[in-house]
C-alpha cells in the first residue's frame, strides 16, 4: 500500500515586525488514509443536530468546545505521524518573501518524510488554497520539489489538491498545524501537548540565521 501525506500550513505571508512571526508547514503522513473519516463524520452530524452546523474542521475558526472533540480524537490514534517545518519570518531573506519560502521549507519537509526509506509509492494531497497567485506558485513549487526529492530515491508520485473538506486527514493537518504554531507563536502548548507524541518532526529551520531583516 502507498505511503499517503496529507499538508497544510499554519501562519501568515506579512512579513513586518507588527505581525505574527511564525509560519508552520506540517504533513500528516499515514499508511492508512481512511482513520478519522467515521470520527468526524459522526462528530459533525452530532454538532450538527446541536445547532452547529460545520463544512469541515478548521483549527482557527472553530470554537474552542469543538477544538476540544477534535483534538480529543486526532490525540487518541497512533494510526499517523506528523513532520513539520518552522519558519521565522523575521529571519527569511527578502528574495524569499512572500511564497519564496515554499521551496526550501517543503524540500526539507519531503526529505523528513520519506527519510532513507524505499518506498512503493507517496501519494500527496494538499490543501487548496483561495489565493489564485499562492495557489499557482505552490503547485509549481510543490512540484518541482517534489519531483526533486523522489526521483533521487526512484520513489513514484502524486500530488493533488483538493479542498480539506474531502479528507478527514487534510482537516488534521491543519490542526496539526495549528497547534504547533500555537506553541511557537503564542506559547500555548495546551494542544500541542496532545499531539506530542506523534511529532517525528519539529525542525526550525532557519534557527541557526545569523541575520534579522527587521
Amino acid at each position: 500500500m502507498p505511503l499517503f501525506a496529507f499538508l497544510d500550513e499554519s501562519g501568515d505571508y506579512k512579513f513586518a515586525r507588527e505581525h505574527p512571526n511564525f509560519l508552520v508547514y506540517a504533513a500528516v503522513v499515514t499508511s492508512t488514509p481512511t482513520i478519522f473519516c467515521q470520527e468526524f463524520s459522526a462528530l459533525k452530524y452530532e454538532l450538527h443536530a446541536q445547532g452547529t452546523c460545520l463544512e469541515r474542521f478548521h483549527a482557527c475558526e472553530d470554537q474552542q468546545v469543538v477544538r476540544n472533540r477534535v483534538f480529543g480524537i486526532i490525540s487518541q490514534s497512533t494510526g499517523y505521524v506528523v513532520h513539520s517545518i518552522v519558519v521565522r519570518k523575521n529571519k527569511v531573506n527578502p528574495v524569499l518573501r512572500k511564497y519564496g519560502v515554499y521551496s526550501t521549507a517543503y524540500k526539507t519537509l519531503l526529505r523528513y518524510m520519506v527519510g532513507g526509506y524505499k518506498l512503493d509509492r507517496v501519494c500527496i494531497l494538499v490543501d487548496s488554497v483561495p489565493d489564485r497567485s499562492q495557489q499557482a506558485t505552490l503547485k509549481s513549487t510543490l512540484l518541482a520539489r517534489t519531483t526533486d526529492v523522489m526521483n533521487a530515491r526512484a520513489i513514484p508520485f502524486t500530488i493533488d489538491h483538493h479542498s480539506s473538506c474531502s479528507h478527514a486527514l487534510l482537516q488534521v493537518a491543519d490542526y496539526c498545524a495549528w497547534a504547533i504554531y500555537r506553541k511557537w507563536q503564542n506559547n500555548d502548548r495546551r494542544s500541542y501537548d496532545l499531539i506530542r507524541g506523534r511529532i517525528r518532526n519539529e525542525y526550525d529551520i532557519f534557527e541557526r540565521g545569523d541575520t534579522n531583516y527587521y
